[in-house]
């Protein structure tokens, strides 16, 4: 009995530890795909990232037949090539997405892309900016760079300001919150309903995928609402993305209800289908802010926040390894669960406190204060009064 028991200890820490290991990967790569991004462009970056991630990807069913270290090694190879991906959808987002439309644009392409395929596509019609792209109409090129932050080329990456901006900092933390719920659900959910509620994923597949087409259907759908109102309601826009992150409130009711379902793995199903609606306002609510704080080096400050929130891959199941380990009943995961709830949470809290929506200082064009006062009346940035000018014409987000 105790080599059996020894022998199941092991195989859960393997598999915790093979979970964790895409996460290993991605927080190492962050701040470093914020920063080539922003030095040799995004088109470049992602491209390559992609093309790695799916060579890799293809090689992990053998690395699963010749170990569980070669398995490792691997997942954690394709979480460091494609940890530069979301810093490099936020660079290069700032050159091509106006503000009203940048909650769609983020929400779409988190909808996820396959591929091999995906990396001849890129290289042929992906270009880093509207000012380098050779078939680009007047018109739509002049619409979009008229509608953009400016933030001068030749300017060197802030890193002290960055690493040291208590607003960043802010969203850091509200964006850690929202990682620690997304890899609840992604990671150790699957386990709870397997090891409690006895729901066999396997004969259940389009059940259990519901979660996770939710999600997706959610982040599309919120972003077409989430965009216009901003840009036509008479509210302030910081007050906008405050109660969007309000949605984390909801996420942690969720998953509190889920512990209390028992062994109803509908009413379990039901419960993640509303916490990942929930979750999926985040994308066009919350995200957006990166650009809006940082202007032109929201790449780099996104890499930073990504880098820390995405620790949250391996703590969770670490956590919830300490908790449930040999003690797979559900008073164990309520406790996973209420953690996970007050984390969330403190997210919203963090947002109603600290939230700011407009750029700082350090990130705007120095020269704009050389500006006219006619020129300057023209310019229309979206501070938290509220008040707009259109069209925007204020820092030019390339790095």
């Amino acid at each position: 009995m105790r080599s059996g028991s020894k022998a199941a200890q092991n195989g859960v820490f393997t598999e915790r530890r093979i979970i964790g290991a895409y996460s290993y990967g991605v927080v190492f790569s962050q701040v470093p795909g914020g920063f080539l991004e922003a030095r040799f462009g995004g088109k470049k970056v992602l491209g390559l990232s992609m093309m790695l991630a799916s060579v890799l990807t293809l090689l992990t069913p053998a690395a699963a037949f010749a170990g569980e270290w070669w398995l490792f090694a691997v997942r954690v190879a394709v979480g460091f090539v494609q940890g530069v991906v979301w810093p490099c959808m936020h660079g290069i987002l700032s050159k091509w997405a106006p503000p009203s439309e940048r909650g769609r644009l983020l929400s779409i392409v988190s909808a996820g892309v396959a591929g091999l395929a995906f990396c001849c596509i890129w290289c042929l019609l992906a270009f880093d900016s509207p000012a380098v792209h050779p078939r680009i109409t007047e018109t739509e090129k002049t619409y979009i760079e008229s509608n953009l932050e400016r933030t001068r080329k030749d300017r060197e990456i802030p890193w002290l300001k960055l690493i040291t901006s208590s607003h960043l900092w802010v969203l850091i933390y509200i964006h850690c919150t929202d990682c620690w719920d997304f890899f609840m659900m992604l990671t150790c959910l699957p386990l709870y309903m397997d090891t409690i509620l006895n729901f066999n994923i396997d004969t259940n597949g389009a059940l259990s995928t519901l979660p996770y087409l939710t999600l997706m259907a959610s982040r599309i759908l919120s972003s077409l609402a989430i965009d216009p109102f901003i840009k036509r309601s008479g509210f302030k826009k910081v007050n906008i993305r405050k109660t969007c992150i309000l949605a984390l409130v909801g996420v942690a009711a969720c998953l509190v209800a889920v512990g209390h379902v028992r062994c109803d793995s509908t009413a379990a199903i039901a419960m993640l289908c509303l916490a990942t609606i929930m979750e999926g306002v985040m994308m066009p609510g919350f995200y957006p802010i990166y650009t809006e704080l940082t202007l032109g080096f929201s790449g780099v400050a996104f890499g930073i926040s990504n880098a820390v929130a995405n620790c949250a891959g391996f703590i969770v199941p670490l956590m919830v390894g300490i908790l449930t380990d040999e003690n797979q009943t559900v008073e164990a995961w309520q406790k996973v669960f209420y953690i996970s709830a007050a984390i969330s949470v403190s997210g919203s809290v963090m947002a109603l406190a600290f939230l700011r929506t407009d750029p700082v200082s350090w990130a705007q064009d120095p020269d704009e204060d050389k500006l006219s006062e006619p020129a300057r009346n023209k310019l229309g940035i979206d501070n938290n009064d509220g008040k707009k000018t259109w069209p925007v014409l204020v820092y030019e987000t390339t790095v």
